[in-house]
């Protein structure tokens, strides 16, 4: 079956529709930053980080793995990935300040590689480079961020 529009450029003017109204709905005017859950960093093979799952930010649930939003201070609720054999979650607490333009990669950082104790910690920041082509920002990566609870020893 032939799927063929008899308007050639109704599929084109749909998208280009439907990514204007997903930023609309962002509410996001100005610049924008990016918090990224459910990845590790690439470089370890010390077993001490684990994915967390964004659950909350600023009191509201996120679609999926990434998130846009206005910059300033956000709070976070974060938790553990639920296995078929595992308990439940372990829930986490974090408020970050996102800077404009910067994208923030987070993750939970164990105590041991064993361990079920972690804390939140935003392993890797990087500039957004639309964002920054648009806005004129000037991007300054903060260091690495942890929760309030810190890792014994670091």
């Amino acid at each position: 079956m032939k799927t063929t529009s008899k308007f050639p450029g109704y599929a084109a003017a749909a998208l280009a529709c439907a990514c204007a109204n997903a930023n609309a709905v962002s509410g996001v005017d100005g610049p924008w930053s990016i918090l990224v859950g459910g990845t590790v960093p690439s470089q370890t093979t010390d077993g001490y980080y684990m994915p967390i799952l964004v659950s909350s930010l600023d009191g509201t649930t996120p679609v999926g793995f990434s998130t846009k939003t206005s910059p300033g201070k956000k709070q976070l609720l974060l938790d553990t990935p639920r296995a078929a054999n595992d308990r439940a979650p372990s829930h986490k607490r974090m408020e970050l300040d996102m800077a404009p333009c910067v994208r923030y990669f987070v993750a939970g950082k164990k105590f041991a590689p064993a361990s079920l104790r972690w804390v939140p910690e935003v392993y890797r920041t990087e500039a957004i480079g639309e964002c920054v082509a648009e806005f004129k920002v000037e991007v300054k990566l903060p260091a690495t961020i942890h929760a309030v609870e810190k890792i014994p020893g670091k």
